[in-house]
C-alpha cells in the first residue's frame, strides 16, 4: 500500500468532552496514518478544549449547533483523505483493522464503500456483533461473492432490498471513497438521526459495497444516544425513506418495496404519538401519512379515530388492551 492513499477521519461531537479523547485516541491507534477531524457542533461543554488538549495532530473546529449530519459535512469538506469514514465522539475503533481495509480498497478499485462488523453494546451488558440485529439472522444471505478472507462484494440487488428492510450499514465501521461521495452527495441536514440511512441507502443504489466480517468499531448504546428515542427515530426513519423514493435510479421492484416501506414507517411514527395518548398530534402524524405516503386503510382508521372524544378513544383502547391480555 502506497504512503499517498490515506484516510480522513470525521468526529462530529456535542457535549462530548468526557469521551472525545477516547474515540480520537482509537482512531490514532489504528495501525494507518490517518487525518482526524472533530467537529463540535456547538457543545455547552469543554469537548473542542478536550480534543485540542488530546494530540496537537488533531484538526478541531467548532461552528453553531446544526446535528449530526451538519457537523460530518463540516467534516468532510476540510477531509484530505482519498478515504472518508465517519466515527460518533462516544464510539471507538478496534487496532489492526483499518489498515488491512485501506489495502482492500486500493487493490479494488470497483469497491466504492467498505463496511465492517460492529461490536454493539455496553460494558455492562457486553457485546455482540450489530449484523446479527441489522441483518434479523439472515445478514449471511448478502455475503455469496468471497473475494478473500472475510471479504464479500456485495450484490447490489440484494443489497438494497435487504437495505430498504433495514439498514445494514453501521456508519462508524465505514469507508467510503470520497470520489462516490462527491458524486452522490454528503448528508441531508435536514435530517438528525436518520441521515446516515438516508446516505447509505443512496450510496447502495450508486455505487458497489463489500463487506468485511472483522469487526472495526465498538458502538456503545447507551439512554442518552440518538437511537435510544424511538419517537425521533420513527420520523427520521420515515424521511429518509420519502426521501429514496425521489432516486431516479431506483427499479420497479426496489420501489414498489420502498413506497410499502415508507407506508410502514409512516404509520409506525404517527402511532408513536397514538400510543402515549397524544391524540392532536397524532391526528397530525396519520394525515400526513395519508398525505405523504398514500391512502391506506388502516392509516386512515387511526386518523378518524383520533377525531373521535378523547374519553371515547381511551376507552376504546382499553377495551383493546384488555382483550390482548
Amino acid at each position: 500500500m502506497t504512503s499517498d492513499f490515506r484516510v480522513s477521519v470525521v468526529v462530529p461531537a456535542y457535549n462530548r468532552a468526557h469521551t472525545v479523547g477516547r474515540t480520537i485516541g482509537s482512531v490514532l491507534a489504528c495501525g494507518a496514518d490517518a487525518q482526524v477531524i472533530v467537529v463540535d457542533d456547538g457543545s455547552g461543554d469543554d469537548t473542542a478544549g478536550a480534543a485540542r488538549r488530546f494530540d496537537p495532530r488533531v484538526l478541531v473546529v467548532e461552528r453553531a449547533n446544526g446535528g449530526p449530519a451538519a457537523a460530518r459535512n463540516t467534516g468532510a469538506a476540510l477531509a484530505t483523505g482519498d478515504v472518508l469514514a465517519f466515527l460518533d465522539s462516544d464510539d471507538e475503533w478496534l487496532p489492526g483493522v483499518t489498515p488491512e481495509c485501506l489495502r482492500i480498497l486500493q487493490q479494488n478499485p470497483d469497491i466504492d464503500v467498505l463496511f465492517c462488523e460492529t461490536l454493539c453494546g455496553n460494558p455492562a451488558d457486553g457485546y455482540r456483533p450489530i449484523s446479527e440485529a441489522t441483518g434479523r439472522g439472515q445478514f449471511g444471505e448478502l455475503l455469496t461473492e468471497p473475494l478473500g478472507p472475510d471479504l464479500f462484494r456485495l450484490d447490489r440487488a440484494a443489497l438494497v432490498r435487504s437495505m430498504i428492510d433495514r439498514n445494514q450499514v453501521f456508519l462508524g465501521s465505514t469507508f467510503v471513497r470520497r470520489s462516490a461521495l462527491e458524486a452522490s452527495g454528503l448528508f441531508d441536514p435536514a435530517l438528525f438521526g436518520g441521515e446516515d440511512y438516508e446516505l447509505c441507502l443512496r450510496l447502495s443504489v450508486r455505487h458497489r459495497f463489500a463487506f468485511l466480517a472483522r469487526p472495526l468499531a465498538r458502538y456503545e448504546k447507551h439512554p442518552g444516544g440518538l437511537s435510544a428515542n424511538p419517537d425521533r427515530m420513527a420520523r427520521e426513519f420515515a424521511l429518509a425513506m420519502r426521501a429514496f423514493l425521489r432516486l431516479p435510479e431506483l427499479t420497479d421492484d426496489e420501489r414498489r418495496l420502498a413506497t410499502a416501506a415508507h407506508r410502514r414507517l409512516s404509520f409506525g411514527y404517527a402511532y408513536c404519538a397514538y400510543d402515549r395518548g397524544d391524540l392532536p398530534e397524532a391526528r397530525r402524524r396519520f394525515a400526513a401519512a395519508l398525505r405523504h405516503a398514500g391512502v391506506r386503510p388502516k392509516t386512515a382508521a387511526y386518523w378518524l379515530l383520533t377525531l373521535m372524544p378523547s374519553a371515547l378513544v381511551r376507552a376504546l383502547r382499553h377495551l383493546k388492551q384488555g382483550a390482548a391480555r
